[in-house]
């Protein structure tokens, strides 16, 4: 990790930038932060990747876009518990922890020269641009690749088994995973979850057997409201210096559809809710529906976080006709 990112001192400088995707605020990120990283290089979108080892089977995912409307400084706070949060928050601002906590926890493991594939991508907040665009143009680039692991989940304990694609991992992979972690902290609670929404592992679910997201300790993203368990986010980094990734069980095939593919969904809003599950499976689509009809994306964010606040009642976007 580069000096100015270590320790507590560097996650909280990392959530005082906020970075729209393709921002100049985030572009400034990357320059200043990530691209001095020795063998840290750039594809064709801007994604950033850095590979330790020979031939790594396991690849670490973060985001460096967050949710804002406007791109720039902001001051962060942390309580006497160990929770940051944004200090005079306002609709159209996040503390963007999500995904900033998985941004410094892979630095971490970059600076203590652990094995895998980091990729730092862009646009995951605008539908998974960076990922979708190497899914599309460099696939090769996972070709050792086994696991795909995501540092951008909420929460303290979940380690995903099921996302938009439907399963992107085994029972007997997350079952792994969590145990090794809780085998590492014993204040962890970590266990599958099968609850994911979507994030840049889901797009390499065709390609990588097991393609999971874990719990790195924010609640309440994409708002003002928006915390970091920074403390839980110190412990996680520290067990994944000590995780033996080789050791952890890979099971899925990931050129069959599991039969589970929508059992989620299913679950939780009702069997036979096509519509939604519709949206879930083409979010560019829907996304693109949207505009369409005069929905933008500051409209859709203040939803949001109007919901997030309690204040859905009092706003109500305009539509076309």
């Amino acid at each position: 990790m580069t000096d100015d990112l270590t320790g507590r001192s560097g996650l909280l400088e990392i959530l005082s930038w906020a970075r729209p995707h393709d921002s100049a605020t985030e572009r400034a990120f990357c320059r200043e932060y990530l691209d001095p990283i020795p063998g840290m290089r750039a594809d064709g979108f801007g994604n950033r990747m850095l590979m330790i080892g020979d031939q790594p089977r396991t690849l670490w995912s973060c985001h460096v876009d967050t949710v804002a409307a406007v791109g720039g400084p902001q001051s962060v706070g942390i309580d006497e518990h160990g929770i940051a949060q944004l200090c005079g928050g306002k609709a159209g601002m996040s503390l963007g922890a999500d995904d900033g906590a998985g941004l410094w926890i892979m630095l971490g493991m970059i600076a203590a020269r652990r094995p895998g594939l980091y990729l730092f991508h862009r646009g995951e907040e605008e539908g998974c641009l960076g990922s979708c665009w190497i899914q599309h143009h460099t696939p090769e680039l996972l070709k050792d690749i086994e696991a795909a692991i995501a540092f951008d989940r909420a929460g303290l304990g979940d380690v995903i088994t099921h996302q938009s694609y439907g399963r992107t991992c085994s029972d007997a992979f997350a079952a792994s995973l969590a145990s090794a972690l809780n085998g590492l902290n014993g204040d962890f609670r970590y266990a599958p979850d099968d609850t994911g929404v979507y994030t840049d592992t889901n797009e390499y679910a065709g390609l990588v057997p097991e393609c999971t997201n874990l719990s790195v300790g924010y609640q309440r993203q994409h708002g003002p409201r928006e915390t970091l368990d920074v403390t839980h986010c110190e412990k996680l980094l520290a067990a994944m210096l000590e995780l033996d990734a080789s050791q952890l069980v890979i099971e899925r095939d990931p050129s069959i559809e599991a039969d589970d593919r929508w059992g989620w969904f299913d679950r939780d809003r009702g069997r036979g809710d096509a519509f939604a599950e519709a949206v879930a499976d083409h979010p560019l689509l829907a996304a693109w529906m949207l505009e369409q009809c005069g929905v933008t994306l500051d409209d859709f964010q203040m939803a949001l976080w109007a919901e997030e606040m309690d204040e859905d009642a009092g706003y109500r976007p305009l539509m076309a006709s």
